[in-house]
């Protein structure tokens, strides 16, 4: 299962160097948890859902600087649908809600955030973003919510990132089984805004 251990793949600094690690030491963990989330997810989401483990096949030159895998209703692709991710920075996990650029129904569904700001303002969420290129997140508060709402409207190349961001020095990586209901606990929470903005989806 994920722990400190696993962020040192980010110390190899070739490219088939860190892939290699990538495969072996992250990607078996990914494939566990990937599975635990589908296992919890799937009862609740009426379509049906598949794992998606990043494999890198665009690098050719640097190294990946992060690597995740995703939750999706399409088994052919994700960025385009709103998607879970559970990933690693050097740094940091990320456990995230996401919404990116290339969204289909993008219109339709910044409008109905837009209308449900309250509701999200009360999510058990930490964290916000609106670029998923990036490890920083803000604290999810009132003002940081209208402003990514507002980015998500406005900015062809916006984005809308909830979760959670979780230093690597957090002591709670000292007991992975920690971590485990972390992610589990945090993809839960999220659960009933991913049925609502999949409820919008026309594509198929």
């Amino acid at each position: 299962m994920l722990s400190r251990a696993s962020f040192t793949v980010f110390e190899e600094p070739t490219l088939p160097g860190r892939l290699q690690r990538i495969r072996a030491e992250v990607d078996p963990d990914f494939e566990t948890l990937g599975g635990l989330i589908l296992q919890q997810m799937q009862p609740q989401v009426a379509a049906p859902l598949y794992l998606h483990v990043a494999k890198h096949l665009r690098r050719h030159k640097n190294p990946p600087v992060d690597t995740w895998l995703a939750i999706s209703t399409y088994q052919r692709g994700y960025k385009m649908l709103p998607h879970f991710e559970v990933g690693l920075w050097a740094d940091r996990l990320f456990v995230t809600l996401d919404l990116l650029a290339d969204m289909q129904q993008r219109a339709a569904r910044s409008e109905w955030l837009m209308a449900h700001q309250p509701q999200l303002a009360e999510l058990a969420v930490p964290q916000i973003s609106t670029d998923h290129t990036s490890p920083n997140a803000q604290p999810l508060t009132p003002a940081t919510l209208q402003a990514a709402l507002d980015r998500y409207q406005q900015v062809k190349s916006g984005e809308f990132i909830l979760g959670s961001w979780v230093l690597a020095t957090d002591p709670r990586f000292a007991e992975p089984e920690r971590i485990q209901q972390l992610i589990l606990a945090q993809i839960q929470a999220l659960t009933p805004l991913y049925r609502e903005l999949m409820a919008l989806e026309c594509f198929k």
